[in-house]
């Protein structure tokens, strides 16, 4: 069950950890890129703002796996005091302040998924398939996303390859996402939530796993047809 008393020590705001990670993780391989090459290139900058955000995700997917009785635990706590309340608790979650020392840790970041659990059940549930396709991304593409990162930049291999790594990756991320929403629809995990909840929570979060792969893979099949890097250049 989740922890009621407050972090000891320094502590930083949830929100603000993702948002640190994210717009420094973009600034880096933008920087980097711009030192590189001496260019600032549309299509690298946004890939990478996408491939740093589902590194992150990566973390917490893992997480899943790793702390799921916790998560299933909290889930029971929370599903009843806040039903019909599902955003307030959201909020909540966004705003409370993690330990500095513990920011790392697995168990820092089991409310994300507890919560998520008040709209669909499943990521309390190990048997369900939006746990297993979210534990499955989360250790099959953090090294894939990095790699394909830094190639945009530093050349680690051909062309042809990076986009040859792409496809797989950003075919697995967009597939995942089309079946996760069939499921969620098809078993009825949007009935009792309003559409604005259900717009907001888990129609804009899920949707960049939608737009980004199909850019991502637009990108790659340009690498192998043209067999050159001009496509971030």
């Amino acid at each position: 069950m989740e922890s009621t008393t407050e972090p000891r020590g320094l502590a930083i705001q949830t929100a603000a950890v993702i948002g640190i990670v994210i717009v420094t993780g973009t600034v880096f391989h933008t920087w980097l890129h711009q030192r590189v090459h001496g260019v600032y290139n549309p299509t690298q900058i946004g890939l990478a703002f996408f491939l740093v955000i589902n590194v992150l995700i990566n973390w917490w997917e893992i997480a899943l796996m790793v702390c799921q009785d916790q998560i299933h635990a909290e889930y029971e706590a929370i599903k009843e005091p806040y039903r019909g309340r599902e955003m307030q608790r959201i909020a909540e979650v966004f705003a409370r302040p993690i330990p500095l020392l513990q920011v790392l840790s697995f168990r820092q970041w089991t409310t994300i998924w507890s919560s998520y659990s008040l709209f669909d059940p499943g990521y309390s549930d190990r048997r369900s398939f939006g746990y297993n396709i979210d534990v499955g991304n989360g250790f099959t593409t953090i090294i894939p996303a990095t790699v394909f990162a830094y190639g945009m930049t530093f050349e680690l291999m051909p062309a042809t390859w990076l986009g040859i790594l792409g496809l797989i990756m950003f075919w697995q991320m967009f597939y995942g996402t089309a079946v996760y929403f069939f499921q969620f629809f098809n078993n009825g995990r949007h009935k009792g939530h309003s559409v604005k909840d259900l717009l907001l929570f888990v129609g804009i979060t899920n949707l960049m796993w939608f737009v980004f792969p199909i850019w991502g893979l637009c990108t790659s099949v340009e690498l192998i047809l043209d067999g050159s890097y001009g496509v971030f250049r």
